[in-house]
């Protein structure tokens, strides 16, 4: 085999003539003419040398140029930007991720809670190896995570209701972890609680926690959506209770410590606090008083405290941005980002668009399952292109609308990992760099992997 470095030197010879570029000497400095006679052996044998690294000089340039592209992959992140965690077979998908202060990175799903360096490494100090488990039997659904002021750590989802047969009858689930990734046990019953909406709850009772946040008095709420069982046709509706600092219901909310809402029928993935303590609720526009009492209209407010994940987010201006698949024709599916000002009218509304980039129909699928907007306002969404394989596919709307052409190709990108993939959270790091969390399988082996990759903004 030969040297890379002389293959690479015959690449950037090549380059040079075909494009115009300055032969530069072994001195470094411009060829001003042919060499004479006498000298031309030595040129000769010096060439090499200069041309290598003349080439590997441009080889290096080119690459820096593509690592600061925007939506180019974080080569100091991970292995080339991207990090795999084997979850084994069967283990639960990341659906949330937030951000600590030192820049670790958080992650729930249905294995509990694992979290990353800012690296990308998996912090083997957080509970065993990096992961901690909730211990809640048979959970389904998408889970949320919130962090507390102190670094504990609070994770919502939902557990096999106990009583009823496994794996069909769930209930909101609540697990607090200390920051170290031990369960708190000052926290419920030893870091744990659940709530049931419905009294009694029947078999068949689907109650997921999707969304959660933590109130300036340290009070915690939980959302998401509730429908009772063995009623044929029963709604969905919007499912919000709210928790005390130690774990038990804030019976002052709501009734009991919870609110049902059939206002509310695609649930609540997405909570926002103002000043007053009012609490607001997407991807269904509401508002609650700080008590749990529906208001009959939405005033416009600042948002000061928001939860994360899902594909909803609130902006602190009080706008809200959505970002939903639809069907553009039989087998195709495209995404579209809305944005929409505090009093609920509609700001901007990005075209259809896939994360490939292609034109027209492509009877690709592609899906929105995350959002995160960053400071100066752009939108980045991140979702699922799939097209015979699954593809990571994230994509940047600027707040007019279009698609922000600097980044990726034309806006949009995708990246594989193995194949059967989807982004299911966007973190925004305070230097802009973009975190896609998801989810990939090795179909072969029924593999499953958390998936962390980094964008350059």
């Amino acid at each position: 085999m030969q040297h890379p470095r002389t293959i690479i030197a015959g690449i950037g010879l090549a380059a040079m003539a075909a494009g115009g570029v300055t032969a530069v000497s072994a001195g470094g400095s411009p060829a001003s003419s042919a060499p004479s006679v006498g000298t031309a052996a030595a040129t000769v044998r010096t060439a090499p040398a200069a041309v290598g690294r003349s080439a590997g000089a441009i080889l290096v340039n080119a690459q820096a140029a593509a690592a600061s592209t925007p939506g180019s992959l974080d080569p100091t992140f991970g292995n080339g930007g991207k990090v795999l965690t084997d979850l084994g077979v069967g283990a639960g998908v990341p659906s949330d991720a937030v951000l600590q202060p030192n820049g670790d990175i958080v992650i729930s799903g249905g294995f509990g809670v694992a979290r990353y360096l800012p690296t990308g490494k998996l912090d083997t100090t957080f509970g065993s190896g990096g992961l901690a488990s909730t211990g809640f039997v048979g959970g389904e659904g998408l889970q949320g995570v919130a962090l507390q002021p102190d670094g504990k750590i609070i994770w919502v989802g939902s557990q096999n209701t106990p009583g009823f047969p496994a794996f069909g009858t769930f209930s909101f689930a609540v697990a607090r972890f200390n920051a170290n990734g031990t369960l708190d046990a000052s926290f419920g019953t030893g870091g744990r609680d659940s709530v049931e909406f419905f009294a009694p709850p029947m078999q068949g009772a689907q109650e997921f926690a999707r969304a959660a946040l933590v109130q300036p008095d340290g009070k915690i709420l939980v959302a998401g959506s509730a429908r009772q069982g063995q009623i044929r046709f029963a709604p969905i509706q919007g499912a919000l209770a709210r928790f005390n600092a130690d774990g038990t219901l804030d019976t002052s909310f709501g009734t009991g410590g919870k609110v049902l809402s059939s206002s509310l029928p695609n649930g609540i993935t997405a909570l926002g606090l103002d000043a007053a303590g009012n609490i607001f609720t997407l991807p269904i526009r509401a508002e609650f008083s700080p008590s749990g009492q529906a208001d009959a209209a939405v005033t416009p407010a600042t948002i000061t405290a928001s939860s994360t994940g899902g594909s909803s987010a609130f902006l602190p201006s009080g706008q809200f941005v959505l970002a939903n698949g639809f069907s553009v024709a039989r087998h195709d599916d495209d995404i579209q980002v809305q944005r929409f000002n505090a009093d609920g009218s509609l700001a901007s509304a990005s075209p259809a668009f896939d994360y490939s980039g292609a034109a027209g129909l492509d009877q690709a699928r592609d899906s929105a399952l995350a959002v995160a907007v960053q400071a100066n306002g752009q939108a980045v969404v991140g979702g699922a292109h799939f097209l015979s394989t699954s593809l990571f596919g994230v994509a940047r709307v600027n707040p007019d609308g279009t698609l922000d052409t600097s980044f990726g190709s034309g806006g949009v990108l995708t990246t594989t990992i193995n194949g059967n993939e989807a982004v299911q959270a966007i973190l925004i790091q305070p230097d802009g760099k973009i975190i896609a969390v998801g989810n990939s399988a090795n179909n072969a082996t029924g593999q499953s992997f958390i998936v962390l990759a980094r964008y350059i903004p």
